[in-house]
């Protein structure tokens, strides 16, 4: 009589029941007959290889772990990056953050003093030279550095013009009586662009001012402030990716949004605290204008901060561009850490207690 073999699926059927049937060294096959136990053998090695066996040791069949170790390790391995991602920003959210001054560059250091003293109001707060790098600084602002936001004015040894570009737009400065204050303005030789008046859909009445070198000023009528140097307006090309960066990279909060359609723009204000009490980052987004020329006049804004090295470490996560590693700075030790945001405006961030070192 014949002998009929199993079809190829009964003999895999076999080979799964054998190789589940492996105990105490010895395998048992659920049939009998040499034939079947060659076929199911045959098969069994097949199994083995799609099943991740490496074959017969020592009477027993050994499975080989190394891919499913490999998966496993690196599930871990990204759990603890997303672990480290997730503290960094939390930390982020609970850092001391503020904003201490903004950096930009001018042609006459001393003519931009004055106007800024006698038609803004401002103090001089110090003034500092480094002839080796061929530079001179002057702090100015109306109250201290420790708990008010200054102006850094850069003046390099020979420079007498910048561009300022189409990115950078203004400063806000908020004012009692803008009209009174333009009038001032006027009568001190200062150049006026836009005259008192209430802003176009609001209330609030403003007006714009430039100083020597050509960057621009709004004066804001509200009632007494802690604050007055309140804004810093700059424009992006894509405003949701900014204010995603700059919530979670830097901690600010998005105070408000507001579009304007028939003016084509949309704002956003950024900060660490309410508009009428602190300074405010001024985000713009003109309706399909992707890049801006930034020129070579407005330099960066300047945030304190508890640890360079962990604010560092939050902007890379977000995927923020670090220019300057964090780290003393030479001469002074005062540590920090630089940036770019997504349309390429730079930040430092410094170190409080050194910054507070700095200004004994």
């Amino acid at each position: 009589m014949a002998r009929v073999l199993p079809m190829t699926s009964s003999l895999h059927l076999a080979s799964v029941a054998a190789v589940r049937s492996v105990s105490n060294g010895r395998l048992r096959l659920p049939f009998s007959g040499p034939s079947l136990r060659r076929a199911s053998l045959i098969s069994l090695r097949t199994i083995s290889q799609q099943e991740g066996f490496l074959g017969w040791r020592g009477g027993r069949f050994v499975r080989n772990f190394s891919s499913v170790e490999a998966g496993a390790a690196g599930n871990m391995a990204q759990a603890s990056i997303a672990l480290k991602q997730e503290e960094a920003l939390e930390w982020v959210k609970k850092d001391n953050r503020q904003m201490l001054h903004v950096v930009y560059r001018v042609g006459d250091l001393d003519k931009t003093i004055k106007f800024y003293t006698e038609c803004l109001g401002m103090k001089l707060l110090r003034k500092r030279d480094i002839p080796e790098e061929r530079y001179t600084n002057a702090f100015l602002g109306y109250g201290p550095e420790d708990s008010h936001f200054v102006v850094e004015l850069t003046y390099n040894y020979g420079v007498h013009q910048y561009d300022i570009g189409t990115g950078f737009g203004h400063f806000g400065i908020a004012v009692e009586d803008v009209a009174k204050t333009v009038d001032l303005i006027k009568a001190k030789g200062g150049k006026v662009t836009r005259e008192p008046g209430p802003v176009k859909g609001g209330e609030t009445v403003i007006a714009f001012v430039e100083d020597p070198d050509g960057y621009k000023f709004e004066l804001l009528e509200r009632g007494p402030t802690p604050e007055p140097l309140c804004q810093v307006m700059l424009r992006v090309g894509d405003l949701d990716r900014s204010i995603a960066f700059y919530e979670k990279a830097f901690g600010l909060e998005l105070l408000r949004k507001k579009d304007n359609p028939e003016n084509k723009y949309t704002v956003a204000m950024m900060g660490y605290g309410p508009e009428d009490k602190s300074t405010v980052l001024e985000l713009t987004y003109n309706y399909g204008v992707k890049e801006y020329n930034k020129g070579n006049g407005y330099a960066q804004i300047a945030i304190g901060t508890d640890d360079v090295y962990k604010t560092a470490e939050a902007i890379k996560i977000c995927g923020g561009q670090v220019t300057r590693e964090p780290g003393p700075l030479p001469g002074i030790n005062t540590k920090i850490t630089a940036c770019v945001d997504p349309d390429g405006w730079k930040t430092v961030f410094v170190d409080n207690i050194d910054f507070a070192k700095e200004l004994e």
